[in-house]
C-alpha cells in the first residue's frame, strides 16, 4: 500500500471542508503546476466521469499525452490519477512508487499550508498531487472531474480553458441545496470569463440559471440538447462537442476515432460471463433511472432472467432508488458494503418486500454475488449496483485484481 494511502485514510476524519483557500495555497506553494498545461473541467450530477473518460480517450487516440483526474476510485487511490494513452483496465494509472515519490515531495508543502490555514482535506491533497503530477510528466493537456458541486470543490482552483456541466439532478442536497436551481447555481461556478461553458442539460429551470450566471461572469454559454438520447449516448455526444471545442481553442487538429471504446470502469461494465455480471455505480435516483434505461436498451432481457444484488448508501434517497431498481429483476439480494455510510441490508430488504415478492438478505457483498451465481442459469444476467462502494467489493473474473 502506498504511504499516501495511509495518510489519506487519516485525513478522512476531516471530511469535506468548503473553501478554496487551502488548495489555492497548496498549488501556489508548488509553483501553480496547473498553469503549465491547458485543461478541461467537467462537473454534473451524473455522467461526468464517463464524459471525462471519453474526452481523454479521444485526445489520446489523436496522439496527445493527456492527464486524467477522476473520482471516486473503485479499488486504489492511484486510479484517480492517470495519464493516457496507457494499457489495462485503468489505463495509465500512476504506480505506487511514483505516487509515494510525489507525496514525499508534496508533504512539506501540505504541512506548511496546514500550519497556516488548517489541515487540507483528502480531496485537496489528491487534487494537488494530480495537477502536479501532470506537470511533472509533461502532459499536453488534462481532463479534470469535479468532485462535488462546483463552487467550493478543490478542482475549481484550476483554470479551465473549457468548463462543462453534464446535467443537474437532485443529489447532495445537504450541501448543494434542496432545489434544482440551487444545485445548478453551485455547479455553474466552474464557468470562466471569456471561455466556453458547455452543458447537455435540457431542463428549462436549470438552463435559466446557467445562462444567467454565464452572462454575469462573461462566459460563453453553449447548450447541447441531449434529452432524447439514453444517458451513455448523451455522455458520448457531449464528449465529442467538448473535445472539438477544446481542440479549436488550442488550434489542434482533431479527428474523431472510429470508436470511443466500451468499458468505462464501474459504468454498466461487464465483468463476467455465464452468467453475465454487470456492475454499475448508480448512486442516486437519477443515476439509477438512467442505468435502468440504458440496461434495457443495451442488454434486452426480461426481469425473469435478471438477479439484482443491491447495496445503497444511507445518506442517499435510497427508497426512491429501490423503487427504480428493484423491478429490474426476478430476485433481489440486499447487501451492504463496508462503508460506514452503507444502508443496513435488512432495512433495505424490509422496504423492498413491499414492492417485490422475492427478496433475500446477504450482507456481505462477495457472498451476495456468490448467492446470485448459485441462483442464476448460465443464460441469466446478474446486476450489482447501488453505489461505488458496493461494486468495489465485487470479485472480478477479468484480468485485474484489486
Amino acid at each position: 500500500m502506498p504511504r499516501l494511502a495511509v495518510y489519506l485514510q487519516n485525513l478522512q476524519r476531516f471530511g469535506i471542508q468548503p473553501g478554496l483557500e487551502r488548495i489555492v495555497a497548496l498549488l501556489a506553494s508548488v509553483g501553480n503546476p496547473h498553469q503549465k498545461y491547458p485543461h478541461i473541467l467537467i462537473g454534473g450530477t451524473n455522467g461526468k466521469g464517463s464524459t471525462c473518460e471519453y474526452v481523454a480517450r479521444m485526445f489520446a487516440q489523436n496522439g496527445r499525452h493527456i492527464g486524467l483526474y477522476t473520482s471516486p476510485h473503485l479499488y486504489q487511490w492511484n486510479e484517480r490519477i492517470r495519464v493516457l494513452p496507457g494499457e489495462g483496465l485503468f489505463a495509465g494509472t500512476i504506480c505506487d512508487d511514483e505516487l509515494d515519490a510525489l507525496f514525499d515531495d508534496a508533504l512539506p508543502h501540505i504541512e506548511k499550508v496546514a500550519a497556516e490555514l488548517g489541515q487540507p482535506t483528502e480531496f485537496e491533497v489528491l487534487t494537488l498531487l494530480a495537477l502536479w503530477h501532470f506537470e511533472r510528466v509533461g502532459v499536453d493537456a488534462a481532463v479534470l472531474e469535479v468532485g462535488l458541486g462546483g463552487k467550493w470543490d478543490a478542482t475549481n482552483a484550476a483554470d479551465p480553458l473549457v468548463s462543462v456541466v453534464t446535467h443537474v439532478a437532485l443529489d447532495h442536497m445537504d450541501r448543494l441545496g434542496d432545489t434544482l436551481e440551487k444545485i445548478a447555481a453551485d455547479k455553474v461556478c466552474i464557468a470562466r470569463p471569456n471561455r466556453p461553458f458547455i452543458t447537455g442539460e435540457w431542463k428549462p429551470e436549470v438552463l435559466a440559471v446557467f445562462e444567467a450566471h454565464c452572462t454575469q461572469v462573461g462566459a460563453h454559454f453553449k447548450h447541447i440538447p441531449l434529452s432524447h438520447q439514453n444517458y451513455e449516448r448523451q455522455n458520448r455526444a457531449l464528449s465529442i462537442v467538448v473535445a472539438n471545442e477544446f481542440a479549436s481553442q488550442l488550434g489542434w487538429s482533431q479527428s474523431l476515432p472510429d470508436s470511443l471504446m466500451d468499458g468505462v470502469p464501474g459504468r454498466t461494465e461487464k465483468i463476467a460471463d455465464s452468467p453475465a455480471i454487470y456492475i454499475d455505480a448508480a448512486n442516486n435516483p437519477d443515476g439509477a433511472q438512467k442505468f435502468v434505461e440504458f440496461f434495457h436498451e443495451r442488454i434486452p432481457t426480461q426481469p425473469e432472467n435478471v438477479i439484482l444484488v443491491l447495496g445503497i448508501l444511507k445518506d442517499k434517497n435510497w427508497r426512491e432508488m429501490a423503487e427504480i431498481l428493484v423491478p429490474l429483476a426476478r430476485t433481489l439480494i440486499c447487501c451492504q458494503s463496508g462503508s460506514p455510510r452503507a444502508l443496513i441490508a435488512e432495512e433495505l430488504a424490509e422496504f423492498s418486500r413491499n414492492i417485490h415478492p422475492h427478496v433475500e438478505v446477504i450482507a456481505d457483498v462477495k457472498l451476495a454475488v456468490e448467492r446470485a451465481r448459485e441462483l442464476a442459469a448460465a443464460s441469466d444476467t446478474i446486476v450489482v449496483t447501488g453505489s461505488f462502494t458496493t461494486i468495489a467489493e465485487v470479485p472480478r473474473d477479468a484480468n485485474y485484481s484489486p
